[in-house]
């Protein structure tokens, strides 16, 4: 354990200013209890972590192989270090995990098009672990899920699924028809099956679309159905984040 005295402390370099990022591609940095608990259980490589003196048990007490450097500071001082009051007073830096090759995806499938809300996939993320989705694929215009606030707002899920990141959504779906998969775009659409009347299959690719336009044209074109949520008809629509935990929850109870 080192404590760090001066803002301008090399060895905490990576957490300086953190809304305006110093970290690399091949890193990210995170923070909370409940992700550091992941990253623990899952064997996550941590390059170091950055904590006040309260937590520093925490640490002990959850780690069983502390081989990394671990800095402290006074609460004060790790704010005006990272630029905003962190959350739970705990911060580590670890290798960004991998996105997987589209032949690894596998099970039913969950596809983020064009969701800009870190809040929002962050919250999907944790509601697919929760429901058993092994994959989620998200396009390129959608906020990537290894982001610190991501992550923090999965409680540290990421880890427990496989994400697919595609440069052309419209042809990996049309590839992954050809697999057997069933594509259900989710949109209010006149056409729309209610969710309430739909019977999964054991192969399903369900897509959730932007916060503000829903899921783009051309994928609800090749969709073999489209679904929607019965809801008041004086309530426009749902947050996609709750619309994607109420589909996978009928999709859990159904396979």
């Amino acid at each position: 354990m080192e404590e760090i005295k001066n803002i301008d402390d090399e060895r905490i370099k990576e957490f300086i200013s953190l809304r305006q990022s110093n970290v690399d591609d091949d890193c990210v940095v995170v923070e909370s209890k409940n992700v550091f608990k992941k990253l623990f259980e899952n064997n996550i490589k941590i390059h170091k972590v950055f904590v006040t003196l309260e937590n520093l048990d925490f640490i002990k007490e959850n780690c069983e192989d502390i081989s990394f450097p671990i800095y402290t500071a006074s609460s004060e001082l790790m704010k005006k270090i990272v630029g905003y009051k962190i959350h739970q007073g705990m911060i580590a830096l670890i290798d960004k995990p991998n996105y997987i090759n589209f032949e690894e995806i596998k099970g039913d499938v969950f596809v983020l098009n064009s969701l800009t809300s870190p809040e929002n996939v962050g919250s999907i993320v944790r509601s697919c672990a929760a429901f058993n989705i092994q994959t989620l694929i998200i396009d390129e215009k959608t906020c990537s899920p290894f982001i610190r606030r991501c992550i923090r707002v999965s409680t540290g899920n990421l880890f427990n699924i496989n994400v697919y990141k595609s440069t052309n959504l419209k042809n990996d779906l049309l590839e992954l028809q050809k697999k057997q998969y069933q594509i259900l775009a989710t949109a209010n659409a006149d056409e729309a099956i209610s969710l309430h009347n739909y019977n999964f299959t054991s192969k399903s690719a369900v897509v959730i679309g932007n916060e503000g336009y829903g899921v783009e044209k051309d994928i609800l074109d090749l969709s073999n159905n489209i679904l929607k949520i019965d809801i008041n008809e004086n309530v426009t629509s749902l947050n996609a984040s709750i619309a994607a935990s109420i589909v996978l929850f009928k999709m859990s109870i159904q396979n």
